[in-house]
Parts: C-alpha cells; sequence; structure tokens
C-alpha cells in the first residue's frame, strides 16, 4: 500500500509525504516508511488531514475505515447514521439542505421565545465556546460529520465553532481534524444534545397556563411576562398563546 498523505506535525505546520509498507498500531497510529526522510516514522491519524491511495489515484474519504482501524467508541444506537461519501450537491441545493435542516431543527419548538431558549441550552453544551479554540468570537454550528459526507445539521451532529475553525475544518471528517482526546471529549456533548432536542411541545399546557410552560421550560419569569404581554417584544406571541 503507497499513500499520499498531507501531515500536521505538533507545531500545526501541513507538509505532503508519500508513505508506503504501511503497518497499523491501534488504537490511532500507523507505521510507515517516508519516502520523504527514507525511514520509518509514526503517524497520528488524527493529523492526517488528506490521503490518496496512489494505488487507484482516488482520494480516501476516511483513513481509519480505509485501514480497517474500528472507531475509538462504539457509537451510541440513537446516533444520526450517515454515509461517509462525498455528496454531489450544487451549491444552491448544499445551501437549500442547510436552511432546512436549521429549519427543522428548532421548528419543533413552535414559538421563537423557546426556540431562542434551547438555542442558548445548545451553546451551553460547548460552555459557549468554540470547541476547537476556545473563542467566545464568531460562533456559529456547524456539521460534526460534513454535509460533503452525508452530514445534516440534526442534533448529535451539531457542533459550536468559531468562522475561522468552521472555515479551516470545511469538508474533513472529525478524526482529521480534531485529536483524539477532543474526539472523546466531543462524543458525550453530542449525546447530550439527542436528549436536549426529545421534545414535544404540549399545547394543554400552553393553553392551560403558557407562563407556567415557558418557565418549566428554563425562561425566566421576566422574559416569559415579556413574550406573552409586550408587543414590542422581538418573540411577542400574545397572552392567549397564538401568534398575533
Amino acid at each position: 500500500m503507497a499513500l499520499k498523505i498531507k501531515y500536521r506535525n505538533g507545531n500545526d505546520e501541513v507538509s505532503e509525504r508519500v508513505i508506503s509498507d504501511v503497518t497499523v498500531e491501534p488504537p490511532n497510529k500507523i507505521h510507515a516508511l517516508c519516502q520523504l526522510r527514507g525511514e520509518n516514522r509514526t503517524f497520528v491519524l488524527s493529523r492526517i488531514e488528506q490521503a490518496v491511495d496512489l494505488d487507484t489515484g482516488k482520494i480516501i474519504p476516511d483513513i481509519w475505515m480505509h485501514l480497517g482501524i474500528p472507531s475509538l467508541k462504539p457509537p451510541s444506537p440513537t446516533m444520526p447514521v450517515f454515509v461517509e461519501r462525498p455528496q454531489m450537491l450544487s451549491t444552491e441545493e448544499a445551501q437549500r439542505q442547510r436552511k432546512a435542516d436549521k429549519d427543522a431543527l428548532f421548528k419543533r419548538f413552535k414559538y421563537l421565545v423557546i426556540a431562542d431558549a434551547y438555542k442558548a441550552k445548545l451553546w451551553e453544551l460547548f460552555n459557549n465556546l468554540c470547541f476547537r479554540c476556545g473563542t467566545t468570537h464568531r460562533l456559529e454550528l456547524d456539521h460534526h460529520v460534513p454535509q460533503f459526507l452525508g452530514g445534516r445539521l440534526v442534533p448529535g451532529n451539531i457542533v459550536l465553532l468559531c468562522f475561522s475553525c468552521n472555515a479551516y475544518k470545511r469538508d474533513r471528517h472529525p478524526t482529521n481534524f480534531y485529536t483524539v482526546e477532543e474526539i472523546e471529549r466531543i462524543q458525550p456533548i453530542l449525546n447530550a444534545e439527542l436528549e436536549l432536542f426529545n421534545f414535544t411541545f404540549n399545547w394543554a399546557r400552553w393553553y392551560r397556563n403558557p407562563k407556567e410552560y415557558l418557565i418549566s421550560l428554563g425562561g425566566s419569569e421576566q422574559d416569559a411576562e415579556s413574550a406573552l404581554h409586550d408587543k414590542d417584544h422581538p418573540y411577542y406571541v400574545g397572552s392567549s398563546g397564538v401568534k398575533e
């Protein structure tokens, strides 16, 4: 087996290497002859940003799968399943899919005042920080498994990243972007998303006492009062529980 790889070293520098005679060292490393140095080297799989099979000339979308290395942790049976192969979507199709997924993500909450509260809870899962670099600047929602590899913006596949980290990640598979420690640390957060968005709007409670229902979902008493009675509030729905 001969591969051409783009490899990020410990100094965050990326270089292109040709390697051969690859042997696997579980759980996350390989040994191979590096043609650049003419010696056997150890490579950490999470630092391989791109790999091409020189026998076929094809890009390898998932180096872990290609080498037959199992995931570090078995996926939860309730986690979303994605086909990890390139999706040939046009730019417009990809944008429409992202918008539809984002609309569906928050549509379940019926009212913006509730959706906003759950958006805040989602961000709190990441401590309101970019998961990769820890900044609070220009945060946005990222597909954990990218859209290019079949990922959708759905609970269990959402990561909070800053604009810079999201732009740098692009279409990389998580195992080619995050460290092993980061992959292990992010999994409980993805699992928590599934529980957070396991929500069904309770119309009976809403019509019986909308203020009490809003507070029970995590809203403050002041926010509940404003949403129900202040027509200037951006999320005003009216005391009847019906949008006006």
